[in-house]
This record gives C-alpha cells, sequence and structure tokens, in this order.
C-alpha cells in the first residue's frame, strides 16, 4: 500500500538526519593534530598551517616538511598518504599497502603516540586532541550536503508522483545512491591524515556501490521515462550488472579500474536508451521537450563528473579536480529537474511540490542563518533566532519570491498586459464579414493571446472532467456559448480545458502555457471568466449593431418602395414610349437594391436550398432539365454573412440567366462543393456555349460578376467548347464559420 505523501517526505527527512548524523560522528572519531597537510613541490608532505594554541603549535611550524612517521622511521611521509580518493591507485597491492600506512597512522594518533621525523633534522612527538564541529573543512560539509540534497529530491518526486510510477521511483533511487556514495567519500577524502584501515575500505567500498547503484537506477530511468520502452527485465539487467561489478570490486578481481570500467559500461546503457527514447518521442512534442529537457540535465551532470573524475581514474591519469568538488556536478542533474518540473512537468508531480520546496528552504534558511550567527558572530543567543528570522523574512523570501517568477510562478499575464492584443479581436471587423460569426472563429486566436499556450486542439475526452474541483461554469453567454462544458485545469496543470465558443457542447484543449514556461493554474480559469464576460458583450454589440443596421436597411427599403418605386411607376405611365425601357431598367434596378436590402447573415445550408429551389423553378419556366449535385452535407452549419449571400446569390443568378436565356440548352447542370477553405459553385449548359455571339449581354454579365466576386475575394472562370459552356466560381469561406 502506497504511504502518503507526508510520511514519504518525512521518512527522507528522517533517513537524511540519521545519515548525516552518523557520518559526522564518524569524521570526528578520529583525534586531530591541529595541521593543515599539504604537498611540496617535490611531493613531500608539507605543514600548510598550524592551529594557534592547537596541540602542536610549540612542536611545528608552518613550512616544515615532515618525511617519516613511527618510532623507527620506516614509514617514509611520501604524497600517496594524503591521496583523495585510494581507487585511483595503479593496483590492488599499492590500495591495500594504502590502507594498512593508514590504519597504522590511525593507531598512532588514537594513542596519542605519533612519532614524525621533520627536514631530516630530528623526530617530534605529535600531541593530539578530540575533533570538533569547526575541524570539518567545507569540502566535508559540501559532500555532505548535495548527498543530502539528491536524495530529498528523489523523495519529493517520488511522494508528489502519480501513484504506481515506476519512473519516480527509479529517480528516488538515484538519489538514494546519492546519499550512499557522497557522504561515505566526505569522510575519507577530507581526513585531516589518517583513517582506520577498516574503516577507510568499508568507506570506499561503499562509496562504489552506492556509484554503482546511483549509475544504473539512473540508466534504468531513461528504459521507462518518458516512454516505457519495454518489461521491467532491463532495470533488473542494469541493476544486476552494477552489482556484479561491485562484486569484483569487492573481491579485488582485475585491478582497480575495473570498477571506473563497470561504472562507465552500466552508464554506457544510458546512452542506448536515450536513442531509443528519442525515436520513441518523434511524434509526441510534449514528451519530446522533457526528454530533451531531462538528457540535457543527466548529461551535462554526469558527463562533467565522468570527463573530470571517472575516465581519468580509469586511464590513470591525474585528475583535472578534486573529486568532492565534482560531485557537486550531480546537482546540476537535480536542479534542472527542478527547472523542468516547473517548464515541462516532468514525471507530471502534484502542484504543491513548490510549495514543498519553499517550506523546506525556508525552515533551512532560518536554522542555517542562526548557526551563522551563534558560531561566527559574537551575537547572544537569546537574539540568534530573532535576527536569523528577521534576516530570512527580509532577505530570503524576496529572493525566493524573483526566483519563483523567473521560474514561470509569477508568469501569469495581468489584464493590462493581454487586453491590448485581445481588444482588436473582439471588436474589429471587415467589410462583408459576418460579424458574430467571425468573432467565434477568432476564439483559438483570442485563447492564444491571453494564454499563449504551445498547442490548441479540440478536447477529446468525456465531457464530465475528473478536475471538477478546479472548474468553472461556462457562464459567458447562455445562447451562444459552450453551456454545460466546464472549463478546468487538468493534468496536474499541463493542460487546461476551456468550452469552444464555435462550437456549442464542445471544448478546446490548450497545452503549456506561457510557450511552454509555466503550468495552468486556478488564477487562469479566473482569467477565462473574465475572457468569457468580453467575449459575451462583444457578442451582444454585434448582435445589437447588426439588428440596428437590419432595422435601418428595412426602414431604407420601406421608403424606397413608398417614394422612389411609386414615382418611378407613375414617371412610367407619364414617360414618351422611347424613354420607358429606360424608366423600366431603374425600375428593375429599384427592386434588386431593395432584394439586396433584405438579404440577411444566413446558414449556408439554408442559402443553398434557396438556390436549388430558385434555380429549378426557373428552369421548369423554360422547359429545361436540371441536374443538381450538392456535396456540401458536411459544410450545412457554415454561416454566410448578408453580403457574401447577396454576392453569391447574384452571381449564380447571373450565371444561370445567361444558360437559361442564350445557349438554348436543354439540360443544366449545377455542382455545389467545397474543397479546403474555398466554396465552388460550377454550372454547366450543354446549349450553344461555344458560339460567343449566344452570349447576348454577356460583357456586362461578366463584369458585373467579376465585380462581386472580387468583394468577397474569389475568381470567375468561363469554359466553351462543342458540349456547352461552364461557368465555375471559387469563392474563399474564411469568414464563415460552423455553428454546429
Amino acid at each position: 500500500m502506497r504511504l502518503s505523501p507526508r510520511t514519504l517526505i518525512g521518512l527522507g527527512v528522517v533517513l537524511t538526519l540519521v545519515t548525516s548524523l552518523l557520518v559526522i560522528w564518524q569524521a570526528l572519531a578520529t583525534p586531530r593534530l591541529g595541521l593543515t597537510l599539504g604537498l611540496d613541490s617535490n611531493g613531500g608532505i608539507v605543514v600548510r598551517a598550524v592551529e594557534n594554541g592547537g596541540p602542536n603549535s610549540s612542536r611545528v611550524k608552518t613550512g616544515d616538511v615532515l618525511t617519516a612517521f613511527g618510532p623507527d622511521m620506516a614509514l617514509v611521509a611520501r604524497a600517496e598518504l594524503l591521496i583523495e580518493e585510494p581507487d585511483t591507485l595503479p593496483s590492488f597491492a599499492d590500495y591495500n599497502a594504502f590502507l594498512h600506512d593508514q590504519n597504522t597512522l590511525a593507531e598512532a594518533l588514537h594513542t596519542g603516540t605519533l612519532v614524525v621525523q621533520v627536514n631530516n633534522a630530528g623526530t617530534v612527538a605529535l600531541a593530539t586532541r578530540p575533533a570538533r564541529l569547526g575541524d570539518l573543512p567545507f569540502l566535508f560539509w559540501f559532500q555532505l550536503f548535495v548527498g543530502a540534497g539528491g536524495v530529498l529530491t528523489g523523495v519529493l518526486v517520488w511522494a508528489l508522483g502519480p501513484s504506481g510510477s515506476i519512473a519516480t521511483r527509479l529517480y528516488a533511487l538515484t538519489g538514494l545512491g546519492y546519499l550512499v556514495f557522497a557522504p561515505a567519500a566526505a569522510i575519507y577524502s577530507t581526513r585531516e591524515l589518517a583513517l582506520e584501515g577498516g574503516m577507510f575500505r568499508l568507506l570506499s567500498v561503499t562509496n562504489h556501490f552506492g556509484a554503482l547503484f546511483f549509475t544504473a537506477s539512473l540508466s534504468a530511468l531513461l528504459w521507462v521515462y518518458p516512454r516505457r520502452l519495454g518489461g521491467l527485465w532491463m532495470p533488473l539487467l542494469c541493476y544486476s550488472a552494477a552489482f556484479a561489478v561491485w562484486l569484483l570490486d569487492m573481491t579485488q578481481q582485475g585491478g582497480p579500474e575495473t570498477f571506473h570500467f563497470g561504472v562507465l559500461i552500466v552508464f554506457a546503457l544510458s546512452f542506448v536508451f536515450a536513442a531509443m527514447q528519442w525515436w520513441q518521442t518523434r511524434r509526441a512534442p510534449a514528451d519530446r521537450a522533457a526528454l530533451r529537457w531531462f538528457l540535457l540535465s543527466i548529461y551535462l551532470a554526469t558527463g562533467l563528473f565522468a570527463g573530470v573524475i571517472i575516465i581519468p581514474a580509469a586511464l590513470n591519469l591525474p585528475m583535472p579536480a578534486p573529486q568532492g568538488v565534482m560531485f557537486g556536478a550531480f546537482l546540476i542533474m537535480y536542479w534542472g529537474l527542478a527547472l523542468g518540473v516547473v517548464r515541462y512537468r516532468l514525471f507530471q508531480l502534484e502542484s504543491w511540490w513548490y510549495a514543498v520546496w519553499a517550506w523546506f528552504l525556508g525552515g533551512l534558511a532560518v536554522v542555517l542563518v542562526d548557526v551563522l550567527l551563534l558560531s561566527l558572530l559574537t551575537v547572544p543567543q537569546g537574539m540568534a533566532l530573532s535576527l536569523s528570522v528577521a534576516i530570512v523574512g527580509w532577505l530570503y523570501f524576496p529572493v525566493r519570491q524573483r526566483l519563483w517568477e523567473l521560474l514561470g510562478g509569477g508568469r501569469n499575464r495581468t489584464l493590462q498586459q493581454w487586453l491590448p492584443d485581445v481588444l482588436p479581436l473582439l471588436i474589429q471587423t471587415n467589410t462583408g464579414e459576418a460579424t458574430e460569426a467571425r468573432l467565434r472563429e477568432r476564439w483559438p486566436a483570442i485563447l492564444q493571446a491571453v494564454y499563449r499556450p504551445l498547442q490548441i486542439a479540440p478536447d477529446t475526452s468525456p465531457s464530465n472532467s475528473s478536475d471538477a474541483g478546479n472548474s468553472i461554469s461556462d457562464n459567458a453567454d447562455a445562447n451562444s456559448s459552450a453551456t454545460g462544458s466546464d472549463a478546468c485545469v487538468t493534468e496536474n496543470g499541463l493542460a487546461l480545458l476551456v468550452p469552444d465558443m464555435r462550437r456549442p457542447g464542445q471544448r478546446l484543449c490548450l497545452r503549456h502555457a506561457a510557450d511552454g514556461e509555466r503550468l495552468f493554474t486556478r488564477q487562469d480559469l479566473l482569467t477565462l471568466e473574465s475572457l468569457q464576460h468580453l467575449f459575451a458583450l462583444s457578442l451582444d454589440l454585434f448582435r445589437a449593431r447588426d439588428a440596428g443596421a437590419q432595422v435601418e436597411r428595412e426602414r431604407i427599403a420601406r421608403d424606397i418602395h413608398d417614394d422612389l418605386g411609386a414615382k418611378l411607376l407613375t414617371l412610367l405611365h407619364k414617360s414618351p414610349e422611347e424613354l420607358q425601357p429606360l424608366v423600366r431598367e431603374a425600375i428593375r434596378d429599384t427592386r434588386s437594391l431593395l432584394h439586396m436590402l433584405n438579404f440577411r447573415d444566413i446558414v449556408l445550408g439554408e442559402a443553398v436550398t434557396k438556390w436549388r429551389d430558385e434555380i429549378r423553378e426557373r428552369c421548369d419556366a423554360h422547359q429545361t432539365e436540371l441536374d443538381w449535385d450538392n456535396r456540401l452535407d458536411r459544410e450545412l452549419g457554415l454561416i454566410l454573412s448578408s453580403r457574401q449571400h447577396a454576392n453569391l446569390t447574384r452571381v449564380l443568378r447571373e450565371a444561370v440567366s445567361n444558360a437559361l436565356r442564350h445557349s438554348g440548352a436543354s439540360r443544366l447542370g449545377v455542382h455545389v462543393g467545397r474543397e479546403g477553405d474555398r466554396l465552388h459553385l460550377r454550372v454547366h449548359d450543354n446549349g450553344a456555349g461555344a458560339n460567343p455571339a449566344a452570349w447576348q449581354d454577356s460583357g456586362r454579365g461578366m463584369a458585373i460578376m467579376r465585380a462581386r466576386l472580387a468583394e468577397l475575394e474569389g475568381q470567375v472562370e468561363w469554359q466553351a467548347d462543342g458540349n456547352g459552356c461552364t461557368v465555375s466560381l471559387h469563392i474563399p469561406l474564411g469568414t464563415a464559420l460552423a455553428i454546429g
């Protein structure tokens, strides 16, 4: 049964504290000389510093060279005695000899009988004192810190990750390996002079076990994350290979390089798995982005350590930097993880991952400042805690907030930032556009301007989201919006589901907010609520404007019909016979104008039905057979603006008129279809289309058709042959929008 996150985090903290206390206790178990030892230019041991008031402040001085140890001076003071990592020695014989010498010196330190020869001039019996906490150097604390940081990060990932995730467990195991090898090395790599041989050997093999365990866990992790590549036999194989290498090293088979080459071999598996993951995520942008960031963090850290420590040790080359310092390279991986959690939602962690880290680091900052004030400054004990709280409040919390904003926590755009980008989309329209339809079509662009997601796509999940606790109802517009479809943050902040204003009852899924730099939060739901209110107000504005325009058109039509129409009829009766055709033409133009004023926004399916009925009636009147071919069954929900409706109707009417009046056709075919975002209308007759003389009045008709289509950014084509004439109309539907 899975433990609660609080329990897992608590156990991780207890494990870290117990391990740290044991490591500190062991580091303080060996008595101290109060000397800082180093190497001179000849490879000998030289006194770099002497502790003031220490046990040997009157026995040796800075610059003295130690040449031998022991009552009989049989142990030569050579550089190998101060070596940081004994597994860099060329053979196990040298390694064992080193441990023997360390044991001899450690026994002398414990009994207080260490005798040294100084500058080949005499012997000095060195005194010791019990080790103190202040004797432990910075490098010791640094290695302990990185080990604790690694395991706590791993535990947090495991505790806050999805239940049953193999990836989070393997990542936690990498942190456990880090806690094993780094603190073990912290003890022997920062010793003053010597460490008991058996303990040195135990710490060395423990360090090797932790390093191999860490490497196997890392390679196994790439087998299951971000995509699981196969069964769990491969992670078991990684651990088995690491354990086999450790057994060979512990039983001293081969040479010290066996360990280093073994680490490289196990680590090489990660390159194979990374290549397989790269192939598997080739069509998954979110997984590929997470993998890219994940690999950058892993290989930047491990590659740096391998290049500086593992490879030189395996080839018996000098190390460019101390091993303890390079342990810090692994923090790059864990810090990279923290950044990846913010940017790419690595491991799909719970949203309170950040709150846990803020809580932990805040408490740690108070403790560290308190210790600093007590140990380094002469601050009374009663005032230290108050001062530490004040300093942390003044310095740490503002800095933490700024870092949080930089990492993505404060990147929600405010109303003042996105409103200038959204307002033009809400209020601007072009001549002839279906205004309400155009506004609905702009909904994805509006969402893009506000949230800047990497992806906007239709939601394929069930309507009732499991994240209902984080949802708000779509209350922007009961008549036109996606009533009943809730907006919600889902996938732990990776995605935001919003109503699709273009299609009632459906939703859009927005992924990776702010160009992938932050997560969606509940604040985004509040922003969406405001955005929906603005959208509803814009819809009301367009509807009111269109309603007002329609009322005004009806008034103008009535005035024209009642006043101008009556006067034109009177003029027709009173005009001379030679002027009556001109008056009749004026009456026809007036009727056409009145008819155009009555056009309105219309669903394409309704417009097509009207076109079919009108053309069939005209064909029947001319005793012409009609072949009607409608290919728009799936696009009949598109809306045409009143201008599109009027122009398309007039152009189609003109094409049919030419075919019926002038071609002498017995059969007329009309095709209506769509290809991409273009509407296609084709009128074909079997008459005398090949004879241009048959197109009576066609010059003016063609010009009118071209002019009307130009207003719609469309084109018209005529083709005439022995089989008749074909008129093809092509009109872009960029402003026509599906409503259901």
